[in-house]
């Protein structure tokens, strides 16, 4: 017998870990037709606004060093990815992780459970 109990809290750990099931589970409840298309439409854009925040600066970062600017290029090229860039990212999959409240708990819920959580017989 399969347990039926739906948890209710999602791992911030788990999402960032596994990128792959988030992105899964993201993709589920996208597709799942109990959401409504309103909070599908706000997750989609914010996530959107989101990404073009933090690869616009990044894009014209590498421009600069693409064209040779001196000094700027040999100092980005001397640290390689700056601290704040990975600070963006943690920044960024922190407010995807909290965008996923537009959504019904329940239905990300069952769709978390199904992916991050084994089968477990009783």
């Amino acid at each position: 017998m399969i347990t039926a109990t739906t948890h209710r809290t999602l791992s911030l750990w788990a999402l960032i870990l596994h990128v792959r099931k988030t992105v899964a589970l993201t993709a589920s409840v996208l597709n799942d037709a109990r959401v409504h298309w309103l909070s599908k439409s706000l997750y989609i854009g914010s996530i959107t606004v989101l990404l073009a925040a933090l690869l616009f600066p990044e894009s014209v970062g590498d421009l600069i060093a693409f064209f040779g600017i001196p000094g700027v290029g040999g100092i980005a090229d001397i640290f390689g990815i700056p601290a704040e860039a990975g600070f963006d990212w943690v920044a960024f999959a922190v407010a995807a992780y909290n965008l996923l409240r537009l959504f019904p708990t329940e239905i990300v819920g069952e769709h978390y459970d199904r992916l991050f959580r084994p089968q477990r017989m009783a």
